[in-house]
């Protein structure tokens, strides 16, 4: 049986239209993804804190300078005591106010001896300008708890801390200073790794955009804080002969100095360092002799003495 040739044409055709139809569909190229949205959004100061504010830099530990750093545990029991201070004035709980008022009389005694403690310590560092010494540190102190921006953060922290050291049982204050001044701390910490993180995307952003901005994004630093001095020595203390020669012996040159090596040994001049510390003897050598004594300090105004500094309660806020 034979097809015309015509009919066989047109089966071909069809067959091969029915080939393709079932052959799989052609894949387009998906869409181009539209471009991502960039950030053109200013970065703004955290916890609405100024443009343009300095900050401390940081120390050899890794943390921002205060004037909370190296201080000995009686100065940071009196510095908790200020911070507290400032959360009780500035805080809008009642309860920071109250705590505070409350750790006055029960810890009384406490903080007293820390008062003299830190008063000695400075009449010892710096003699007759101690009083403007540590009036300086004292402002210093009750501006770093005061910044404004801080305030939110601050006062939950200094309201724990509160009622921790309230808890307390006498003479157990004095040890627990140092932690708590820690904490009372970190709020302020925190918002300086902001601000410089703040600082660093300020940068950023302007090395994109900055063709119409003119910010300054490095402001001079602050000055390191003023250091609070260490522990002044016991009263009539009295050094030992090592001690004393420990002390007036010179380093030793370095090596490969020839022109020190051959020097004549100094021999060190033993005097007293302390005053009312005896001098040290040596059989067959003349006594030194003692330094005269420093004339006696005359107060120029009336009535100037050592700072007194008494603990008051801060009064309830009055009612508008």
């Amino acid at each position: 049986m034979s097809f015309p040739r015509p009919l066989l044409s047109r089966l071909s055709l069809a067959a091969i239209l029915a080939v393709a139809a079932c052959a799989a569909p052609e894949q387009k190229a998906p869409p181009t993804p539209p471009p991502p949205v960039v950030e053109t959004v200013m970065p703004r100061p955290p916890m609405n804190a100024v443009e343009e504010m300095s900050i401390p830099d940081k120390g050899d530990d890794g943390k921002y300078l205060t004037p909370n750093r190296g201080v000995t545990n009686n100065t940071a029991l009196w510095h908790v005591r200020m911070a507290l201070n400032v959360a009780a004035l500035n805080c809008t709980d009642a309860r920071a106010r109250q705590q505070y008022n409350q750790l006055l009389a029960v810890h009384r005694a406490e903080l007293a001896e820390a008062n003299a403690a830190v008063e000695r310590n400075y009449g010892y560092a710096y003699g007759r300008t101690s009083i403007a010494q540590r009036e300086r540190l004292n402002t210093v102190v009750y501006n770093f708890f005061a910044l404004p921006p801080v305030t939110k953060s601050f006062c939950p922290v200094a309201i724990a801390v509160g009622a921790r050291l309230l808890a307390l049982p006498p003479g157990q204050l004095l040890p627990a200073a140092p932690q708590a001044l820690t904490e009372l701390e970190k709020p302020f910490q925190d918002f300086y790794e902001a601000y410089a993180d703040y600082l660093r995307r300020l940068a950023e952003w302007q090395s994109r955009f900055g063709g119409t901005v003119t910010l300054v994004v490095s402001p001079t630093p602050l000055p390191p804080p003023p250091i609070p001095p260490g522990d002044a020595p016991p009263q009539n203390f009295a050094p030992s002969v090592g001690q004393v020669v420990s002390d007036a012996t010179p380093p030793p040159p370095p090596p490969g100095d020839a022109a020190a090596e051959g020097a004549p040994a100094v021999v060190p001049t033993l005097t007293p360092q302390y005053e009312g510390a005896p001098a040290p003897q040596y059989e067959g050598a003349p006594a030194p002799v003692a330094p005269a004594a420093p004339p006696p300090v005359v107060p120029t105004q009336p009535q100037a003495e050592a700072p007194k500094l008494p603990l008051q309660p801060v009064p309830a806020p009055q009612e508008p």
